[in-house]
């Protein structure tokens, strides 16, 4: 029965929209589908393996082919390498290559962010893997390159006469500087480094160069499961005030305050898509809530639709849903009730306007 709704749903919201460009953001997505992550799924008591990547992905496919571009932020190196970038490194991903490639094309995800901290876990060799596996793939990669240059280039979208510029990246931590060496460098690849004066300037440039264009922030930053911070809060208000026309935030594994600035939204953190760890939600006493998160872009302005998601591991047995009549009712009172002007859907999401 849901199954059913959802399709009548999207084909409703298709007809609806026909004459616009959609955009859907997905948080931090990890598939845990090698032994040497530090945490995987299959390690895990309720993996079965006899099911396959499919259900990770079944409750939430509707949306997934309902959006015209989809970009998530790929929390991990795709590549079958076995050597770590640093035995100090607390927390190691991998995924198998293949695979994450296969379901990515079928679930009609095109696009990934590589600004993060993990997607170096296995050292140049993983990620010189892991771009090869995309362009392989058909898939578009960035905040990450083959040199500083590179890594700042942003993501272009093209779509129905409007044009969408979207840069990625990773704050700066002095461990992925100088124990980890993370960063892009002049000659050398790696992650771009979050910097507010020359993003600012990127941003600027691309305004002035693509009048009309849509500038999108998608950064990688924040605290595991906390809260919002000053410099988060300081980055993201420098960046609008640049000519940003919203920021997109990740990294946090939960969902982060939403605020709307200069009449532009910023979504600090839209916690996590599909993560294979088991999560510590309940430990850090943080809600375990994510947001697929879908930027409308009709000729009125722009929309967001608000998909909360469910993200627990250990409860949902690995299979990412949409929340419950209860939980959609808290996720409503702890983000958006008496903050903003939205209104609600039959299908537990939510639409902001400006």
């Amino acid at each position: 029965m849901f199954k059913l709704s959802a399709i009548v749903y999207f084909l409703f919201c298709s007809l609806c929209y026909s004459d616009s460009v959609s955009v859907l953001f997905l948080g931090d997505t990890f598939f845990g589908s090698t032994q040497k992550s530090t945490f995987s799924y299959r390690t895990s008591p309720l993996y079965d393996s006899s099911l396959s990547y499919d259900r990770f992905f079944e409750n939430v496919a509707s949306i997934l082919f309902g959006s015209g571009a989809v970009i998530c932020n790929l929390e991990t190196p795709l590549t079958e390498k076995t050597r770590i970038i640093s035995s100090r490194k607390p927390y190691i991903h991998t995924a198998d290559p293949d695979s994450a490639v296969k379901y990515f094309n079928k679930y009609n995800i095109g696009y990934v962010n590589l600004g993060n901290n993990h997607v170096f876990d296995m050292g140049t060799a993983g990620f010189e893997q892991t771009t090869a596996s995309l362009n392989r793939g058909n898939i578009n990669f960035f905040g990450a390159g083959s040199n500083t240059e590179e890594s700042i280039k942003p993501l272009i979208l093209n779509k129905g006469g409007t044009r969408i510029i979207i840069f990625g990246g990773f704050e700066y931590r002095p461990n992925y500087d100088t124990l980890y060496h993370f960063y892009a460098g002049e000659n050398s690849p790696g992650i771009n480094m979050l910097d507010t004066i020359v993003l600012n300037e990127r941003i600027i440039y691309y305004k002035n160069l693509y009048p009309g264009s849509k500038i999108i922030i998608f950064p990688h930053w924040g605290s595991n499961y906390g809260e919002v911070n000053e410099r988060q809060i300081n980055f993201a208000h420098s960046w609008i005030n640049a000519g940003a026309d919203a920021v997109i935030g990740h990294g946090s594994h939960t969902v982060q305050q939403i605020e709307l600035y200069r009449n532009k939204y910023i979504f600090y953190g839209i916690g996590n898509f599909i993560f294979n760890a088991p999560g510590r939600y309940s430990a850090a006493g943080a809600k375990p809530y994510g947001l697929m998160l879908k930027m409308i872009f009709p000729d009125t302005g722009t929309e967001f639709i608000l998909y909360p998601v469910f993200t627990d591991n250990k409860i949902t047995n690995y299979r990412l849903r949409l929340l419950n009549e209860t939980e959609i009712l808290d996720f409503e009172e702890l983000y958006l009730k008496n903050k903003f002007k939205y209104s609600k859907s039959s299908m537990d999401s939510f639409t902001l306007n400006p």
